[in-house]
């Protein structure tokens, strides 16, 4: 089975179930299988085929899952990349294997920064969906066997400059869907709001509805908390999937407006850190959901699952102790261990080498499995962030942590800023909003934002494991846009003009 066939049996099943929803658009299997069909012919037409390289830049939206299985039709490849990537005038690894772009006006006009993508001669703008239709409605889609060929290129960045092409087979894809599914409690009329795409993949083979959410995916900081509790609200969504940094969001606004959205059951939240003062919002918003986190990468998702409802005194004290955050019971990976992570490339090893890596104290989380990414397009990127124990390939996250005696995940950071149970603890303990913790000239500082209203004296002192050298203060805190969740050092360093 490939991810087509998975929309071809649904829609067979189900042909007028809702897929999906956006902006009050909503758009049945049936509908959404057609749509595809005429999209593939009109694509085939334009001389997209099969192994083409599309750069698809459409943000999250009905349109783009028509784009995608239109794509996995024909069996060519969607590739996707930051913004920057695309603006820069620079073409390294594989940007010179594009072979076309779909994308909406916006996107499309960036691609034209870029020399390369510019000479395209394939550029389709998805306003053209809403025109299409075939003169004959026969079953067009019977692609078979494309299992082993790659679906998803991700243009992920690279310490070197040069970007590091994540590329994920139809198979991968299959595989991390299964796992998704095993561990996303699904019902069959469970409707989700959801903000992250490759889980609504995975909602659309499970045969769920999704609404998608109405946030700003530019930056999802800056959404409009009123518009999607509104959301909520008018479409019976039980379920939801997003970002800690857009549930922070509409917990304040509930919070502020003394709003409880009781008929929501199951909460599901990852790509960052999950501090418990988060959690702690999101009972007094949804009293009656169950809350869980999800911890993952690119290149492996899931690695660890929690039900925040499992965690017990002991671990809250563990937290408050500077043990870190509570990332749960491992699951999808076939194996997760952790290493001193003190070499820059480990390459081939033993058994008894890795077994000699393996430490119980803090160190690099490393994982394997069938939802492990063996590798790295033209292997950039391969040397530093896989290594071989005999035969089996892992992938070091980069992220460090440790394993407890109930072989549960806590997690501590990047490796070069290790410092999230220093933020665990601050969080358990006062109300300061958004946090980051870095290293300077062997101090430790904490930044906090200039509308925190904690003493000083009580925020260095609030923890006893760690001494905080020196308390930092800026207007905004700046992170990652995709999640509006993770801290962005690079470029809070050169704000704080440290090294």
């Amino acid at each position: 089975m490939n991810l087509v066939e998975n929309l071809i049996d649904n829609y067979k099943k189900m042909p007028h179930k809702i897929c999906l929803v956006e902006n009050g658009e909503k758009i049945t299997y049936e509908n959404l299988y057609k749509k595809v069909c005429d999209f593939k012919e009109y694509l085939e037409k334009r001389g997209i085929k099969q192994e083409s390289k599309i750069l698809v830049l459409v943000p999250m939206s009905i349109d783009l899952y028509v784009v995608l299985l239109s794509i996995w039709s024909i069996g060519a490849v969607a590739c996707f990349m930051d913004a920057g990537f695309i603006k820069s005038r620079v073409v390294k690894n594989g940007f010179e294997e594009i072979d076309g772009i779909i994308g909406n006006t916006k996107y499309l006009l960036y691609s034209n920064l870029n020399k390369n993508l510019s000479e395209l001669k394939i550029k389709i703008n998805t306003n053209i969906l809403k025109t299409l239709k075939r003169k004959d409605e026969k079953e067009i889609i019977s692609i078979k066997k494309i299992e082993e060929k790659i679906a998803i290129l991700t243009y992920t960045s690279g310490t070197t400059g040069i970007p590091k092409i994540a590329a994920r087979t139809h198979e991968f894809l299959q595989y991390q869907g299964k796992i998704l599914k095993d561990n996303l409690d699904y019902e069959e009329n469970d409707i989700e709001l959801s903000t992250i795409p490759i889980f609504t993949l995975s909602n659309i083979n499970a045969g769920i509805t999704t609404v998608i959410a109405n946030s700003n995916f530019s930056d999802l900081g800056k959404s409009n908390p009123k518009k999607i509790v509104e959301q909520i609200n008018r479409n019976n969504i039980n379920r939801i999937m997003a970002s800690p940094g857009l549930l922070s969001v509409i917990t304040k606004y509930c919070i502020k407006k003394d709003v409880k959205i009781t008929n929501l059951k199951k909460i599901y939240t990852g790509g960052g850190a999950i501090f418990l003062d988060l959690i702690k919002e999101l009972k007094i918003t949804f009293p009656n959901a169950k809350i869980t986190t999800l911890y993952g990468s690119t290149e492996a998702e899931p690695i660890a699952k929690l039900n925040i409802n499992e965690m017990t005194n002991e671990d809250i004290k563990n937290v408050e102790n500077g043990k870190g955050i509570l990332a749960g019971t491992i699951v999808g990976v076939e194996d997760c261990k952790i290493i001193k992570n003190d070499k820059k490339e480990i390459g081939k090893i033993s058994d008894k080498e890795f077994y000699e890596m393996q430490t119980k104290d803090v160190g690099e989380i490393v994982v394997t499995g069938n939802n492990v990414l063996k590798g790295y397009l033209g292997g950039i990127g391969d040397k530093e962030n896989k290594f071989i124990v005999e035969e089996k390939v892992y992938h070091r996250t980069g992220d460090v942590g440790t394993i407890d005696e109930k072989g549960r995940l806590w997690l501590r950071g990047r490796i070069k800023e290790p410092f999230l149970n220093i933020e665990s603890a601050l969080h358990l303990k006062l109300e300061i909003g958004k946090t980051a913790v870095l290293q300077s000239n062997d101090k430790i500082i904490l930044v906090v934002e200039r509308n925190n209203k904690v003493p000083e004296d009580i925020l260095k002192n609030a923890i006893q494991f760690n001494k905080i050298d020196e308390i930092r203060y800026v207007k905004k805190i700046p992170v990652d846009k995709r999640h509006s969740t993770k801290v962005d050092y690079n470029k809070l360093r050169k704000i704080l003009k440290i090294d």
